[in-house]
């Protein structure tokens, strides 16, 4: 195949861009692009993620929590993804495309995250349950972190337990001294994570808590039954990265909702999770976004010759020029024309369309698709008719599951060059997102910032080894042995099938450009000092240079090893990798003891066509929630040079509803929409709007069993009134649910019908410090909700009140910093709702000065037209108020990337 080849001026001009950041030269292309806001992580490599989200904080624990809490916000609790028969294990890979993981997959990708801090991991199998604990002290003490269920807990020092700690018997004060196994779990648990402490408290964060059971009792349970630590595997998987390129004529939109409608055939929007689609499971409703990729190159344009991935025997007709715009430069040769369709996230359709001319029966004219690097060849489409004729194809399976493929294009003639060719060429992607990752915007002042990283394309080759899928991609193989399942960390997944002899299976991936870099990974199993495994690469499949060897039988079973190849170790104008995986058995080949791998990623970095920069335009969409009615608007930004950080301002009463996020280069907005820059009404509201970012520390709950009086009698009609007027203050805390009257939530909720404000008055028993009070709410259904406001007063002697704050319902939508939502907290099915699904809320009240007093008076007051369910009124003793760190660490001019 002939390809196009750079002088030494582009290749220098690639260096300067690379070291220097990028500005504006000419129209050419960007790779490698990071847009990121400071309301989410950088997910676009392991390494960005985990300094994005830990870079700011001061000491390991904290840096670990903010593991924790990306992980349970960037996923949902379900079934486990996976592609080609094998589960997706990857961090960036999941968090990007997918995000439906159970608990196994989870705790390995927090552990991926923790291992890159330079911390240790484990795999912690429990009865029912799998979670993953870190070591920040080189494995003196150990700390369980739970994003699965959405939970952590402290020991009685203030440190993260472990799962030890957890299932040895403890005591304390809310046991009255008596031991007993789980203690920390039932006392102890994070705040935010938990409804209220005791064995009847919910996990309040995770995905449904009251429906599906999830109390302390339930979840200490998983502990004092019993913990093995896994001493064998690690189950960490990574080294995939988000690659999002843009082109001349591309350009990509990232929707926050599926993208598919009634008419619509749904499996061409999702990857399938146990064969549905993902938000069907447990009913999600909030889990896929699609993205959608437009690439429409000018086939008249000589200059289109840049956005060839590759090309052979092919010309562009000049103006005016008869025949088709591309056809063969020779007739009597074949000609090829390739196009890549870099995705991003994984690709679940792809539609082409074109217009083609096969001017004689004898002219060749089809299209093939490639899933693997061009290793393997799919033909989608051959021409059939002669003359001037549309193609329309609708592609599904032959190109979904992987975030990158290729395009050919073969054509020839015995004829005239321009016999047969094509006038136009259009590609339309479909991808899956998970929308929990999307760089978002929230109420206030936004900070945008577009980056990139080197300035080269990549090949991405992630081949299935199991059940003899290898053969799809391999290149040569000798005596290797393919297990029928995939990824079982304790065994090889391909590996050696002839006892006492070498056995080697080899990849090449040929690139259309000068290599500049490759990345070799591999997830390695050797069992016994006897086998071993050699890993090796070249660049021209003859001498082999070795970058492993494992020769001893020890653990982990999952040895990840990722070896980079830099411009140092590669020859000048190389265009092929090979990988070479060699195993020795001495006995034991094909089976569960034989040496070999589970996993193989390389990743081959190359040329570009053209390295100069081409201005990109960025362009958010939303929906403001304004307190007068709901507001769509966006913003563009033209981005000339780069790094580049700007602002977007959102006004509401809530953060917004975000529609989408669009990216392409200047002049290739689809449909050739009229952009207009900045606001599109014009207006910028300022950052008025910010929340204020603040944490609370509560002391001790002097309202806990108090007797309280209400000045209008709970629903008997909702079948669960506060019957004996004790439930407000029996330290029982509704979490977010949608029941109402059922047994288990007897105790944790009452309600109130439409009608006048109910005035509650607490008395404490005495005289005493109050500094703020906490009420707790329940919106089960559109009948019940949330107060419009609540006020608190305090009066030494239950005559006179001194008024001590209020706070309006919408309170709800500006929570304290480290407030974490449960997993429908958006779910589409609550959006009718007054608070959507925000069902549970402990309003906070910290008092601007502490009040002396023996009553409380806590006045709610019902929205129009509308019930309230309430749960909890709490009375602290004190109150602090700190200011919260940044949710991720500060957006900077230099490039968080390596």
């Amino acid at each position: 195949m002939i390809a196009l080849k750079h002088s030494p001026i582009v290749a220098t001009l690639l260096v300067l861009l690379s070291a220097t950041g990028l500005t504006t030269s000419a129209e050419a292309a960007v790779y490698n692009l990071h847009l990121t806001t400071e309301n989410a992580p950088d997910y676009t490599n392991l390494d960005s993620f985990v300094r994005s989200a830990t870079g700011h904080l001061d000491t390991p624990q904290e840096k670990c929590i903010a593991v924790w809490r990306w992980g349970r916000r960037s996923r949902r609790q379900t079934s486990c993804s996976g592609e080609d028969g094998r589960l997706v294990w990857d961090p960036i890979l999941h968090y990007n495309s997918y995000g439906t993981m159970n608990c196994g997959v989870i705790s390995a990708l927090n552990m991926a995250s923790w291992l890159e801090l330079g911390y240790k991991a484990r795999y912690i199998q429990l009865g029912d349950h799998t979670v993953s604990e870190v070591s920040w002290d080189d494995g003196a003490t150990w700390h369980l972190f739970d994003s699965s269920m959405s939970f952590f807990c402290y020991n009685d020092r203030g440190v993260v337990a472990s799962c030890e700690e957890i299932k040895a018997p403890q005591a304390g004060e809310f046991s009255n001294g008596v031991e007993e196994p789980g203690y920390y779990y039932y006392y102890h648990g994070a705040p935010q994570c938990i409804s209220h402490r005791g064995k009847d408290g919910w996990r309040y964060c995770s995905d449904d808590p009251v429906n599906y059971r999830r109390t302390l009792l339930n979840g200490a349970s998983s502990y004092t039954s019993g913990v093995s630590v896994d001493k064998y595997t690690l189950h960490v998987r990574h080294g995939h990265r988000y690659i999002l390129n843009l082109l001349p004529g591309q350009s990509y939109t990232r929707y926050f909702k599926p993208l598919d409608r009634a008419d619509d055939d749904k499996r061409n929007y999702y990857r399938p999770l146990n064969g549905k689609d993902p938000d069907d499971q447990h009913d999600l409703h909030n889990i896929r976004g699609n993205g959608l990729w437009l690439f429409e190159p000018d086939l008249k344009n000589p200059d289109c010759r840049d956005l060839f991935y590759d090309s052979e025997n092919v010309e562009i007709s000049a103006e005016g020029e008869s025949g088709p715009a591309l056809h063969p430069a020779k007739s009597g040769q074949p000609a090829q024309v390739l196009f890549k369709v870099s995705a991003a996230n994984v690709i679940t359709s792809m539609q082409i369309t074109a217009e083609a001319i096969r001017t004689s029966p004898d002219d060749i004219l089809r299209i093939l698709v490639s899933r693997y690097a061009g290793i393997s060849w799919t033909p989608v489409w051959e021409s059939k008719r002669t003359g001037s004729h549309r193609v329309e194809l609708q592609l599904r399976d032959e190109v979904a599951g992987v975030t990158e493929c290729l395009i050919k294009i073969e054509f020839s003639t015995s004829g005239k060059a321009a016999d047969v060719g094509l006038d136009r060429f259009k590609i339309k992607t479909i991808t899956q997102l998970n929308r929990r990752t999307l760089p978002k915007l929230t109420l206030g002042s936004n900070q945008i910032r577009l980056s990139a990283d080197r300035q080269v394309d990549t090949i991405v080759l992630w081949p299935a080894l199991h059940d003899g899928q290898y053969k799809t991609t391999v290149f040569s193989e000798k005596d290797v042995y393919s297990d029928e399942k995939p990824d079982g960390m304790y065994k090889a997944t391909l590996g050696a099938g002839r006892n006492a002899a070498p056995c080697e299976v080899v990849w090449r991936v040929e690139a259309p450009t000068d290599i500049s870099r490759v990345t070799y990974g591999a997830v390695v199993t050797n069992k016994s000092p006897n086998d071993y495994v050699s890993l090796q690469y070249s660049h021209d499949g003859r001498q082999f240079t070795e970058f492993y060897r494992k020769v001893d039988g020890d653990a982990p079973f999952d040895k990840q090893v990722l070896h980079t190849c830099t411009t140092e170790q590669i020859p000048s104008h190389a265009r092929q990798a090979f990988f070479k995986g060699v195993f020795f058995s001495e006995s034991g080949a094909a089976a569960y003891t034989m040496s070999g791998i589970q996993d193989v990623l390389i990743q081959v970095e190359h040329s570009p066509r053209d390295a100069r920069f081409i201005p990109i335009e960025i362009t958010y969409n939303w929906i403001e929630h304004r307190a007068s009615s709901d507001v769509t608007r966006s913003h563009t930004e033209l981005v000339d040079s780069l790094p580049a950080i700007y602002a977007i301002n959102v006004a509401g009463r809530r953060d917004p509803t975000m529609n989408w996020v669009r990216m392409n280069p200047k002049g290739s907005v689809p449909d050739q929409r009229r952009v207009t820059y900045g606001y599109s009404d014009g207006e910028d509201v300022g950052d008025s709007f910010e929340p204020e970012a603040k944490i609370f520390s509560w002391g001790k709950n002097i309202a806990l069993g108090r007797a309280y009086t209400a000045s209008r009698p709970s629903s008997k009609t909702s079948n669960n009134p506060d019957t004996d007027g004790t439930e407000l203050t029996n330290g029982k805390i509704i979490a977010p649910t949608d029941y109402v009257s059922s047994k288990i939530v007897q105790a944790a909720t009452a309600f109130w019908e439409p009608g006048e404000p109910v005035t509650f008055v607490v008395d404490l028993g005495g005289v005493q410090t109050i500094g703020g009070v906490r009420i707790s709410t329940h919106q089960p259904n559109s009948k019940y909700c949330h107060p419009r406001q609540i006020d608190a007063a305090v009066s030494e002697d239950g005559k006179t009140w001194q008024a001590a704050d209020a706070i309006e319902h919408d309170a709800l939508w500006k929570p304290p910093a480290d407030y974490e939502p449960w997993e429908h907290d958006d779910d589409p099915q609550y959006d009718h709702l007054p608070a959507a699904g925000r069902l549970a809320y402990r309003y906070p009240l910290a008092f601007d000065n502490p009040l002396t007093g023996r009553f409380v008076r806590i006045v709610c007051t019902p929205l129009e037209r509308r019930g309230m369910g309430l749960s909890e009124i709490e009375v602290f003793d004190r109150v602090e108020v700190s200011p919260a760190p940044p949710l991720v660490a500060p957006l900077r001019h230099s490039s968080l990337a390596k």
